[in-house]
Protein backbone atom coordinates (compact mmCIF):
# COMPACT_ATOMS: atom_id res chain seq x y z
CA UNK A 1 0.00 0.00 0.00
CA UNK A 2 1.21 3.35 -1.41
CA UNK A 3 1.89 5.86 1.68
CA UNK A 4 0.24 9.31 0.41
CA UNK A 5 2.20 12.16 2.31
CA UNK A 6 0.15 15.67 2.39
CA UNK A 7 1.32 17.78 -0.61
CA UNK A 8 3.32 21.17 0.36
CA UNK A 9 1.47 23.12 -1.45
CA UNK A 10 2.97 26.98 -1.99
CA UNK A 11 1.91 29.95 -4.73
CA UNK A 12 5.07 30.61 -6.13
CA UNK A 13 3.63 34.14 -7.49
CA UNK A 14 3.40 35.22 -3.44
CA UNK A 15 7.14 34.76 -3.16
CA UNK A 16 9.74 37.11 -3.14
CA UNK A 17 12.47 36.33 -6.52
CA UNK A 18 15.13 34.59 -4.06
CA UNK A 19 12.66 32.59 -2.89
CA UNK A 20 11.20 32.05 -6.21
CA UNK A 21 15.04 31.08 -7.37
CA UNK A 22 15.66 28.73 -4.53
CA UNK A 23 12.19 26.92 -4.92
CA UNK A 24 12.60 26.41 -8.36
CA UNK A 25 16.32 24.76 -7.44
CA UNK A 26 14.75 22.42 -5.15
CA UNK A 27 11.98 21.29 -7.43
CA UNK A 28 15.20 20.81 -10.39
CA UNK A 29 17.63 18.56 -7.94
CA UNK A 30 14.38 16.50 -6.60
CA UNK A 31 14.84 17.58 -3.41
CA UNK A 32 10.55 17.40 -2.78
CA UNK A 33 7.94 16.18 -4.47
CA UNK A 34 3.91 15.99 -4.53
CA UNK A 35 4.17 12.31 -3.57
CA UNK A 36 6.73 10.87 -1.36
CA UNK A 37 6.48 6.79 -0.42
CA UNK A 38 7.81 5.04 2.54
CA UNK A 39 9.32 6.45 5.56
CA UNK A 40 12.51 7.32 4.49
CA UNK A 41 11.18 9.60 2.22
CA UNK A 42 9.19 11.55 5.21
CA UNK A 43 13.00 12.00 7.09
CA UNK A 44 14.38 13.34 3.16
CA UNK A 45 11.56 15.64 2.84
CA UNK A 46 11.88 17.03 6.66
CA UNK A 47 15.90 17.14 5.34
CA UNK A 48 14.73 18.93 1.82
CA UNK A 49 12.59 21.54 3.63
CA UNK A 50 15.10 22.52 6.00
CA UNK A 51 17.33 22.81 3.31
CA UNK A 52 15.00 25.53 1.27
CA UNK A 53 14.53 27.69 3.90
CA UNK A 54 18.43 27.55 4.48
CA UNK A 55 19.03 28.63 1.24
CA UNK A 56 15.88 31.19 1.34
CA UNK A 57 17.93 32.76 4.52
CA UNK A 58 21.05 32.80 2.73
CA UNK A 59 19.70 34.52 0.12
CA UNK A 60 17.00 37.17 2.30
CA UNK A 61 20.83 37.80 4.21
CA UNK A 62 22.71 38.73 0.76
CA UNK A 63 19.99 40.93 -0.28
CA UNK A 64 19.80 43.23 2.70
CA UNK A 65 23.01 45.45 2.44
CA UNK A 66 21.60 45.73 -1.24
CA UNK A 67 18.67 47.09 -0.27
CA UNK A 68 20.10 49.36 1.76
CA UNK A 69 23.08 50.68 -0.11
CA UNK A 70 20.14 51.80 -2.95
CA UNK A 71 17.83 53.90 -0.51
CA UNK A 72 17.68 57.48 -0.48
CA UNK A 73 20.30 59.23 1.28
CA UNK A 74 18.70 61.70 3.58
CA UNK A 75 18.82 65.64 2.51
CA UNK A 76 21.43 68.10 3.82
CA UNK A 77 19.74 70.82 5.68
CA UNK A 78 19.28 74.00 3.61
CA UNK A 79 22.32 76.80 5.30
CA UNK A 80 21.35 80.27 4.97
CA UNK A 81 24.00 83.06 3.48
CA UNK A 82 25.62 82.91 6.53
CA UNK A 83 26.57 79.56 6.76
CA UNK A 84 23.80 78.45 9.27
CA UNK A 85 20.85 76.21 8.68
CA UNK A 86 17.86 77.28 8.82
CA UNK A 87 17.10 75.82 12.11
CA UNK A 88 20.57 77.38 13.46
CA UNK A 89 18.67 80.20 12.39
CA UNK A 90 15.94 80.45 14.49
CA UNK A 91 17.19 78.42 17.43
CA UNK A 92 20.95 80.06 17.96
CA UNK A 93 21.34 83.46 19.18
CA UNK A 94 24.85 83.71 17.49
CA UNK A 95 23.48 82.96 14.11
CA UNK A 96 23.51 86.54 13.47
CA UNK A 97 21.36 87.40 9.74
CA UNK A 98 22.95 90.69 7.61
CA UNK A 99 20.44 92.06 5.40
CA UNK A 100 21.45 95.15 3.33
CA UNK A 101 24.65 97.79 3.86
CA UNK A 102 25.64 98.82 7.29
CA UNK A 103 26.10 102.25 8.01
CA UNK A 104 28.60 103.42 10.07
CA UNK A 105 27.83 107.48 9.11
CA UNK A 106 24.36 108.28 8.26
CA UNK A 107 24.77 112.66 6.96
CA UNK A 108 21.44 114.40 6.59
CA UNK A 109 22.23 117.20 4.18
CA UNK A 110 19.20 119.54 4.55
CA UNK A 111 20.77 122.80 5.80
CA UNK A 112 23.24 122.65 3.43
CA UNK A 113 21.65 122.03 0.37
CA UNK A 114 17.52 122.94 0.97
CA UNK A 115 16.82 119.27 0.43
CA UNK A 116 15.54 116.44 2.38
CA UNK A 117 18.77 114.48 1.75
CA UNK A 118 21.19 111.95 3.19
CA UNK A 119 24.84 111.23 2.88
CA UNK A 120 25.53 107.83 4.06
CA UNK A 121 28.67 106.09 4.57
CA UNK A 122 28.07 102.18 4.15
CA UNK A 123 29.68 98.91 4.55
CA UNK A 124 28.36 96.89 1.01
CA UNK A 125 30.65 93.63 1.38
CA UNK A 126 32.71 92.85 4.57
CA UNK A 127 32.64 91.83 8.13
CA UNK A 128 31.19 92.55 11.57
CA UNK A 129 33.49 91.43 14.87
CA UNK A 130 34.24 93.11 17.76
CA UNK A 131 37.61 92.89 19.65
CA UNK A 132 37.91 94.42 23.09
CA UNK A 133 41.37 93.65 23.83
CA UNK A 134 42.89 97.15 24.24
CA UNK A 135 44.24 98.76 21.08
CA UNK A 136 43.68 101.55 18.49
CA UNK A 137 40.78 99.71 17.05
CA UNK A 138 39.15 98.06 20.33
CA UNK A 139 35.45 97.66 19.90
CA UNK A 140 33.39 97.15 17.31
CA UNK A 141 34.64 96.79 13.54
CA UNK A 142 33.26 96.50 10.48
CA UNK A 143 35.70 95.68 7.70
CA UNK A 144 35.38 95.74 4.09
CA UNK A 145 34.21 97.16 1.06
CA UNK A 146 32.41 100.98 1.41
CA UNK A 147 30.33 103.19 -0.39
CA UNK A 148 29.18 106.79 -0.17
CA UNK A 149 24.99 106.26 -0.52
CA UNK A 150 23.15 109.29 -1.17
CA UNK A 151 19.72 108.83 -0.38
CA UNK A 152 16.50 110.39 -0.63
CA UNK A 153 13.37 110.94 2.47
CA UNK A 154 12.00 108.12 0.64
CA UNK A 155 14.97 105.90 0.94
CA UNK A 156 15.00 105.69 -2.38
CA UNK A 157 18.98 105.52 -3.80
CA UNK A 158 20.14 109.15 -5.78
CA UNK A 159 23.94 108.24 -6.17
CA UNK A 160 26.09 105.88 -5.40
CA UNK A 161 29.80 106.16 -5.23
CA UNK A 162 32.65 102.95 -4.19
CA UNK A 163 35.33 104.35 -1.87
CA UNK A 164 38.74 103.52 -2.73
CA UNK A 165 39.49 100.17 -0.42
CA UNK A 166 43.10 100.26 -0.59
CA UNK A 167 42.67 103.68 1.60
CA UNK A 168 39.79 103.01 3.52
CA UNK A 169 38.18 99.58 4.61
CA UNK A 170 37.88 99.40 8.57
CA UNK A 171 35.62 101.36 10.68
CA UNK A 172 35.32 100.94 14.77
CA UNK A 173 33.35 103.80 15.73
CA UNK A 174 29.92 105.82 14.14
CA UNK A 175 30.79 109.24 13.00
CA UNK A 176 29.25 111.97 11.29
CA UNK A 177 31.51 114.09 8.64
CA UNK A 178 32.01 117.62 8.79
CA UNK A 179 31.34 120.09 5.62
CA UNK A 180 32.66 123.28 4.20
CA UNK A 181 33.26 124.38 1.20
CA UNK A 182 36.85 124.60 0.84
CA UNK A 183 37.50 125.70 -3.18
CA UNK A 184 35.50 128.13 -3.22
CA UNK A 185 33.11 126.65 -6.14
CA UNK A 186 29.93 126.77 -4.25
CA UNK A 187 30.03 122.93 -3.88
CA UNK A 188 30.10 121.13 -0.15
CA UNK A 189 33.72 119.51 0.78
CA UNK A 190 34.26 116.94 3.57
CA UNK A 191 37.37 114.70 4.56
CA UNK A 192 36.97 111.39 5.11
CA UNK A 193 39.71 109.45 6.97
CA UNK A 194 41.41 106.26 8.54
CA UNK A 195 43.60 105.37 11.33
CA UNK A 196 46.94 106.78 10.66
CA UNK A 197 49.08 106.90 14.56
CA UNK A 198 49.02 107.93 18.14
CA UNK A 199 50.05 111.51 16.22
CA UNK A 200 47.50 111.78 14.07
CA UNK A 201 45.52 110.02 10.96
CA UNK A 202 44.61 110.16 7.27
CA UNK A 203 42.51 111.86 5.13
CA UNK A 204 41.18 112.26 1.53
CA UNK A 205 38.78 114.80 0.56
CA UNK A 206 35.57 114.76 -1.60
CA UNK A 207 32.87 117.04 -3.11
CA UNK A 208 29.55 116.55 -3.70
CA UNK A 209 28.37 118.01 -7.15
CA UNK A 210 24.85 119.71 -7.88
CA UNK A 211 23.89 116.37 -9.12
CA UNK A 212 24.79 114.68 -5.91
CA UNK A 213 27.22 112.67 -7.75
CA UNK A 214 30.37 112.63 -5.78
CA UNK A 215 33.89 113.34 -6.49
CA UNK A 216 37.11 112.53 -4.93
CA UNK A 217 39.36 116.20 -4.87
CA UNK A 218 42.66 116.08 -5.80
CA UNK A 219 45.83 116.58 -3.68
CA UNK A 220 49.23 117.64 -5.57
CA UNK A 221 51.87 115.61 -4.77
CA UNK A 222 50.03 113.34 -2.20
CA UNK A 223 47.30 110.56 -2.20
CA UNK A 224 46.15 111.96 1.35
CA UNK A 225 46.52 114.59 4.53
CA UNK A 226 47.92 113.43 7.40
CA UNK A 227 46.40 116.12 10.24
CA UNK A 228 46.41 115.94 13.78
CA UNK A 229 43.26 117.02 16.41
CA UNK A 230 40.32 115.16 14.45
CA UNK A 231 38.51 111.98 14.73
CA UNK A 232 39.89 108.80 13.27
CA UNK A 233 37.14 109.22 10.17
CA UNK A 234 36.53 112.75 9.97
CA UNK A 235 37.71 115.92 10.56
CA UNK A 236 36.83 119.80 10.75
CA UNK A 237 39.48 122.04 8.12
CA UNK A 238 39.31 125.66 8.65
CA UNK A 239 38.75 127.34 6.01
CA UNK A 240 41.76 129.71 4.74
CA UNK A 241 41.26 132.77 2.30
CA UNK A 242 38.03 132.48 -0.59
CA UNK A 243 39.47 129.05 -1.87
CA UNK A 244 41.76 127.30 0.81
CA UNK A 245 42.15 125.31 3.97
CA UNK A 246 44.72 124.73 7.15
CA UNK A 247 45.44 121.20 9.21
CA UNK A 248 47.88 121.13 11.99
CA UNK A 249 49.82 117.81 12.80
CA UNK A 250 52.35 116.88 15.16
CA UNK A 251 55.79 116.00 14.33
CA UNK A 252 56.84 113.05 16.31
CA UNK A 253 60.60 113.51 15.07
CA UNK A 254 60.95 117.57 16.11
CA UNK A 255 58.56 116.90 19.19
CA UNK A 256 56.26 119.92 17.42
CA UNK A 257 53.27 121.05 15.83
CA UNK A 258 53.00 122.42 12.21
CA UNK A 259 50.56 123.90 10.37
CA UNK A 260 50.04 123.34 6.52
CA UNK A 261 48.06 125.53 4.48
CA UNK A 262 46.83 124.49 0.76
CA UNK A 263 45.42 126.47 -1.86
CA UNK A 264 43.00 125.36 -5.23
CA UNK A 265 44.43 125.85 -8.43
CA UNK A 266 41.29 125.89 -10.12
CA UNK A 267 43.28 125.80 -13.81
CA UNK A 268 44.72 122.24 -12.70
CA UNK A 269 41.74 121.18 -10.53
CA UNK A 270 43.53 120.50 -7.53
CA UNK A 271 45.08 121.79 -4.02
CA UNK A 272 48.81 122.60 -3.45
CA UNK A 273 50.77 122.70 -0.65
CA UNK A 274 51.48 126.54 0.11
CA UNK A 275 53.35 126.88 3.30
CA UNK A 276 54.02 125.01 6.30
CA UNK A 277 54.87 127.10 9.26
CA UNK A 278 56.00 125.82 12.68
CA UNK A 279 53.12 126.33 15.88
Amino acid sequence: MVEQIPTLSVRQSALPGNIKRAWRLGRKQGHYSRTLRGGGSVVRQLRAIRMLFFVILVLTACQSPNQSESAPTAKEPERSNNGFTNHEVDTNPAAIQIQGPMTVSLNPLLSYVGEDIYLDVSMVEGRYFEDWNPGPLMGRNWNGSFQFIIRDAANQIVQQFDIDSSFFQQVNQFFELSFADYNGDGDLDFALGQYGTSNGNFYQLYTIREDYSIERLVIAGRQELFASGGSRNTIELQTWGDHGFELDYYDNSEGKTFTNRYIWEKENNQFKLLETLMK
